[in-house]
């Protein structure tokens, strides 16, 4: 049975179903015992019911909930989904390079689509570097609302987890610092 799981342990008097769900990063479990429920088979039906209605939920709350929710990892930049790239073309006879990003995204099943954006030629590298920053922003808005549109809230919660996590692993002393420069304030 797909997500329910027997557990017999007479050595520490454990008997009964353990349901298990895993959904979009985020576990549900539960174990229904034998004799709180009156035996082996209301047990079962028990867990049976509990896992149909936790799928029922999500299939109702998720958009696409038959396609899993890839947001890769793998970013030369930190941020799933976009590449910082150097592109070497040639115009006129003269070689130069372009500095873009690539944005990645998957509209349905089996289609790949890209979005490239170009940032523009600086005088210096201060300048560079608030183009880069708002071609970054724009580029990362830009995968937030693509995937938005095929994941839903699915995504949306995905990136809450995500923000809560990186809160967690800063120290404490940087939090309030990092919350502020966020908000605005630093």
């Amino acid at each position: 049975m797909k997500n329910i799981s027997r557990i017999d342990q007479p050595q520490k008097n454990t008997f009964g179903w353990f349901v298990r769900l895993r959904r979009d990063g985020r576990q549900i479990s539960k174990f229904f015992s034998d004799g709180k429920f009156g035996g082996k088979d209301e047990a079962l039906k028990a867990a049976v019911s509990f896992r149909d209605e936790n799928i029922a939920e999500w299939e109702n709350f998720a958009k696409n909930h038959d396609r899993p929710m890839h947001v890769g990892t793998r970013s030369n930049i930190g941020e799933n989904g976009i590449s910082y790239t150097r592109k070497k073309k040639m115009r006129n006879g003269k070689e130069y390079i372009e500095h873009v990003f690539s944005v990645c995204y998957s509209p349905e099943k089996g289609v790949n689509k890209n979005k490239t954006f170009y940032i523009p030629k600086s005088r210096n590298k201060t300048e560079f570097k608030r183009n880069y920053k708002l071609k970054l922003q724009e580029a990362i808005d830009f995968r937030d609302e693509m995937m938005h549109k095929i994941y839903g809230l699915r995504y949306v919660n995905y990136k809450l987890r995500k923000k809560r996590a990186e809160e967690k692993k800063s120290p404490p002393h940087c939090r309030s610092v990092a919350a502020d420069v966020a908000q605005g304030r630093g």
